[in-house]
């Protein structure tokens, strides 16, 4: 039995945005590998990218440093969590996740970060621009 070849748009045009495993949110907005038949559900093109930037932001910084390739990877918004919501925490905030989003390959342009309060989490909704000129905008609630 050979692996199904995959002939999608995204795969076909967007191949410089990568091939990433597909994550899934529960109610709790926590992320999960998705399964389909006791295998993973690969993604491509943009939802490859917005699988990327949801590990990124959701990486804790240096987290992944016993791996050489992840040195200084993730984001130090972790640091923030339980800091009293403010506007300067959203501030730092937005000042962390630009930082990660500015070190993605796959991204050409931060068009807009907005990070609103939620009752004991806040939800941030970006806006990137991808290499290949794509319009991504998508949102993590943390």
């Amino acid at each position: 039995m050979s692996l199904p070849i995959n002939k999608s748009d995204d795969f076909l045009f967007y191949k410089t945005l990568n091939e990433d495993v597909k994550l899934k949110s529960n109610k709790h907005s926590k992320y999960d590998i998705q399964m389909s038949n006791g295998d993973y559900v690969n993604v491509t093109g943009q939802e490859s990218l917005k699988n990327a930037i949801i590990i990124a932001i959701m990486t804790r910084y240096n987290e992944l440093n016993d791996i050489p390739i992840y040195d200084n990877f993730g984001c130090r918004v972790h640091e923030l969590i339980k800091v009293r919501q403010t506007g300067m925490t959203r501030y730092k905030m937005e000042l962390f996740i630009t930082d990660v989003l500015e070190n993605m390959r796959r991204i050409k342009e931060i068009n807009n970060i907005e990070i609103n309060d939620e009752s004991h989490s806040y939800f941030v909704k970006y806006s990137v621009t991808s290499i290949d000129d794509e319009l991504i905008n998508d949102g993590v609630t943390l």
